[in-house]
């Protein structure tokens, strides 16, 4: 598959699509759609950042994330907006709702805000976190324990 590039200094006002893989260095304002691979060491400023997964190193996310399998959030990243993503590895900041259908790892230099669904979880001492969490993947139910 073959990959794409925005780089450094580069900035895009408008809807990014795309089958392939693609390193984003540089800025979109609008919407990205990719059906591959996003490496983002930049900033993507839109209402929806659709992608097969994504690693993001360093940069800014104002944008609202769905990611076919998993995301991974470096600690020189700031995601505002709601993320939604098979697994995911938090080392940055995330301030939104994380729906997270398996496996949730929250790193030690974290920072969350916002509310969190997932089926695992786990949390590192030092990560700072103001979420309200609901394992709703899990496979019994709260009310169920209670009857």
């Amino acid at each position: 598959m073959e990959k794409s590039y925005i780089p450094k200094g580069m900035i895009i006002i408008g809807d990014v699509e795309g089958d392939g893989d693609l390193l984003l260095a540089g800025e979109v304002r609008g919407n990205v759609s990719i059906g591959g691979n996003l490496e983002l060491n930049g900033i993507v400023r839109g209402d929806n950042l659709k992608v097969g997964s994504i690693a993001l190193s360093e940069g800014v996310i104002e944008s609202s994330i769905e990611c076919a399998e998993d995301i991974t959030v470096g600690p020189d990243v700031k995601v505002i907006g709601n993320v939604k993503a098979k697994n995911a590895t938090i080392e940055g900041g995330v301030k939104g709702d994380l729906n997270i259908a398996e496996s949730l790892t929250v790193g030690e230099h974290a920072v969350l805000k916002g509310g969190v669904a997932t089926k695992d979880i786990s949390i590192a001492r030092g990560a700072l976190c103001e979420i309200n969490l609901n394992q709703i993947y899990a496979d019994r139910s709260a009310d169920s324990f209670f009857e």
